[in-house]
């Protein structure tokens, strides 16, 4: 691994495209969010599918695990949030997301969405909404990166890392916005990094739960 101030290259794996478009290529409509005044460019896609058991469905992003592929019984990894777990909205309501389920075992898993435009747009923002229970903050990290030269290879890619504020102790989601307008006029993807490491397992119990990620911006 090649670390760089807030720079990360990892292995990397294709970004699913929008689910909504059925198209491939970066992402050209832009649907209205009338509540923000801004256009919508990137959305998760989690509320449009429908849950098919013993299927993984993560919308418009790609689940990869570093270590590997492992089974959600035998390792941590981004799964639809469908089953024996829910997330909880901004407003405590149930819904669907994605969460990392602890099994006190090292991971190095990412959660990494499609391409996204940020050409003829002012003003990005990245929006999450996320919450996190259990563990200790020793051994559990979820990082937020960005890259704008992916190429199909997470190793040839560089990573930044943007600023995730607290989202731990919460019973429901906590909503995030991280302004992207260093990123302005390019094409980049956005990508949950997993990492729970340590000497004691037992402390490997951090569960994180996603309800809704968007990107928004005025269209210019």
């Amino acid at each position: 691994m090649r670390l760089g101030k807030k720079k990360y290259t990892q292995r990397m794996v294709p970004a699913i495209l929008l689910v909504s478009f059925l198209s491939f290529g970066t992402v050209s409509s832009f649907a209205k969010d009338k509540s923000k005044g801004k256009t919508v460019l990137f959305e998760d896609g989690w509320q449009e599918l429908k849950p098919v058991e013993g299927e993984n469905q993560t919308g418009n992003f790609t689940a990869i695990s570093l270590k590997g592929e492992p089974q959600q019984s035998a390792n941590k990894k981004w799964t639809s949030s469908w089953g024996n777990w829910t997330v909880n909205g901004i407003h405590g309501e149930s819904k669907r997301g994605v969460i990392m389920v602890p099994n006190k075992l090292e991971n190095d898993d990412w959660l990494i969405s499609e391409e996204i435009n940020l050409d003829a747009c002012k003003k990005p923002v990245l929006n999450i909404e996320a919450y996190s229970k259990y563990g200790t903050d020793t051994g559990n990290d979820l990082k937020i990166l960005i890259s704008t030269n992916y190429n199909g290879n997470v190793e040839s890619a560089n990573w930044d890392e943007l600023y995730l504020g607290n989202i731990h102790k919460e019973n429901k989601a906590v909503l995030q916005r991280i302004n992207l307008k260093k990123y302005l006029g390019r094409k980049v993807v956005v990508a949950f990094r997993s990492i729970h490491k340590g000497k004691s397992l037992k402390n490997l119990t951090r569960t994180t739960f996603i309800s809704k990620v968007t990107v928004s911006a005025v269209k210019k």
